[in-house]
């Protein structure tokens, strides 16, 4: 039972090996090819476009970050034009403004998934359907199983 769990580890260590090796070459390829935007800023912008109105306190619960993070990441997409932190009217509860993405914001994004959605498509040339259907599947399962 001690050799399972040992082999298990080492399979799990590999996994975690992997998974940083795929964010360590999309961070080296936005540097590299100058991307539109850096991994943080194309997963906040991705995240308020998907929830228009959203806070940064709604992204830091998302994310699992510090508040005041989350608040200079927002501030300096508004300083490069990239969202907007709107007023609601809800600035007397103090929970933050309303955020959405500007339309340089949805370009940029745009512009900066499809170089690394290339990328991907890159790799996975020579899989067949039956390969990538299954890798996503595993992907899907291991991204669903948690919070963290």
């Amino acid at each position: 039972m001690e050799q399972q769990d040992k082999s298990r580890d080492t399979a799990v260590g590999n996994v975690y090996d992997q998974i940083d090796a795929i964010y360590r070459r999309a961070v080296a390829r936005s540097r590299r090819i100058n991307a539109p935007l850096t991994q943080v800023e194309q997963s906040l912008l991705a995240f308020i476009g998907s929830n228009p109105g959203c806070r940064a306190t709604d992204i830091a619960s998302a994310f699992s970050l510090n508040r005041s993070t989350v608040s200079r990441q927002v501030h300096a997409l508004a300083e490069l034009g990239l969202v907007i932190e709107g007023d609601d009217g809800d600035s007397q509860q103090r929970r933050g403004r309303a955020l959405s993405v500007t339309e340089e914001g949805a370009d940029r994004l745009k512009r900066s998934l499809a170089i690394h959605r290339e990328a991907v498509r890159n790799r996975l040339e020579g899989w067949s359907e039956a390969e990538l259907r299954d890798f996503a599947a595993a992907l899907e399962r291991f991204n669903s199983a948690g919070n963290e």
